[in-house]
């Protein structure tokens, strides 16, 4: 009960804080394959990891390994070998809020660079995740369709996650190589 109270004070925080700011309308047509920097928020649960190596192939064929940057948590070893000149932020539950927003420093940390592209890969609505895309300014945000993810996403992708279907990220990616 009190967690669900302190996620509903953290989304009204997230809307008061991006009340100004508007998508501007934009044509999606060579909108993944144009960018240049790209920001990964990975999945959160550790379950959800190894399931990504779709979009990790596609993202790998696409960009320059030095212009990715991954938002992961500490313990993903196996991320950090297969993209060893990409970036890595780290993430752990001390960089969260009490209201599940990202901590300052981290937002910093993440800011250091401007993003043309931010893709969420967590299945279900994590705040802090969409936080940080929409926090990038990036031109294009990404991430699953979920309930409310209108606010912090620009492009959302249906794959049938929302009915628990199989094969998630192999979707996303195939989708995403349309554009």
């Amino acid at each position: 009960m009190l967690n669900a109270i302190r996620r509903s004070v953290g989304m009204q925080v997230s809307r008061f804080r991006f009340r100004k700011t508007r998508d501007k309308v934009m044509s999606f047509s060579r909108s993944f394959t144009d960018a240049r920097d790209v920001l990964v928020v990975m999945p959160f649960d550790r379950g959800q990891l190894l399931k990504t190596v779709f979009v990790i192939d596609l993202l790998r064929k696409t960009f320059h390994e030095e212009n990715l940057t991954f938002v992961t948590t500490e313990r993903n070893q196996e991320l950090r070998r297969m993209m060893p000149r990409s970036q890595f932020i780290p993430v752990s539950e001390n960089d969260r809020t009490v209201f599940h927003l990202p901590r300052p420093a981290l937002l910093q940390r993440v800011n250091r660079k401007p993003y043309d592209l931010a893709v969420d890969l967590n299945l279900d609505f994590l705040l802090p995740s969409a936080y940080i895309c929409k926090a990038t300014n990036a031109r294009v945000r990404i991430g699953l369709a979920k309930k409310r993810g209108d606010m912090f996403f620009n492009f959302q992708v249906r794959t049938g996650a929302e009915q628990g279907g199989k094969d998630v990220y192999e979707r996303l990616a195939t989708c995403l190589q349309m554009f």
